[in-house]
């Protein structure tokens, strides 16, 4: 039985540790995950797999393992890991000088092209040479057909004059 598992809260020594003895505890085996701090906070998103027999006391065992102290969402998967639909990926990193809206004009204009988010990550940095805060976007997504990246790039180009966007797998 696949899981995905999701789990915010103050962030301390040993969190992984304990996470991946649950998992091994149960038989398991870690898949994927995304792990980080903000502002003192851990925010992990993980895919496990059990043993079906031992799916019960595994989600009972995460439960008591880090509930209350940690906000705990347990979902059981039902992808089905040998679905074949054709997608279309790709990667694109978009850097502009910082302004309200950004990340939502962003989504707009991948939602107007049937795109689906997978991956975001946002950061705020200064610029290498003048130390003005740049907002970047990197991103990956898919689509049902192939992306017109000249088309996609015009359109997040248009948000502002300064707005820079570099597909990656190209």
């Amino acid at each position: 039985m696949r899981f995905v598992i999701t789990l915010l809260g103050r962030d301390r020594l040993g969190i992984v540790e304990s996470f991946s003895k649950t998992v091994a505890d149960h038989g398991g085996a870690w898949c994927e995950s995304r792990i980080m701090q903000v502002d003192g906070q851990f925010g992990g998103v993980f895919q496990a797999e059990v043993p079906d027999d031992r799916a019960d006391a595994f989600e009972s065992s995460l439960e008591s393992s880090f509930q209350p102290e940690f906000h705990l969402a347990v979902v059981r998967s039902a992808a089905d890991k040998n679905a074949t639909v054709t997608r279309h990926s790709f990667e694109v990193i978009v850097l502009c000088g910082d302004r309200p809206g950004l990340v939502h004009k962003f989504a707009q204009l991948c939602t107007a092209r049937q795109i689906n988010i997978l991956e975001l990550q946002t950061n705020l940095c200064p610029a290498a040479m003048t130390g003005v805060m740049m907002f970047e976007i990197s991103a990956t997504g898919d689509s049902p057909e192939e992306l017109d990246r000249d088309e996609f790039a015009d359109a997040l180009e248009a948000l502002g004059d300064d707005v820079v966007v570099d597909f990656l797998d190209e």
